[in-house]
């Protein structure tokens, strides 16, 4: 993995605790914030697995 891979890793991660953060503030009640922290999830996960990483 490239220094490039780990650091757009490490934003795509900070931006899921951020959310999260959020949305524990809500008291999860917020449908939009967690669609929001899903689709964060996903594409994290989605950038971590793909072929050039």
């Amino acid at each position: 993995m490239h220094c490039d891979d780990k650091r757009t890793l490490f934003v795509l991660r900070q931006g899921i605790e951020e959310t999260w953060e959020e949305l524990k503030k809500r008291d999860f009640g917020d449908k939009e914030m967690i669609e929001k922290l899903s689709e964060e999830i996903q594409g994290y996960f989605e950038y971590k697995s793909s072929p050039s990483n």
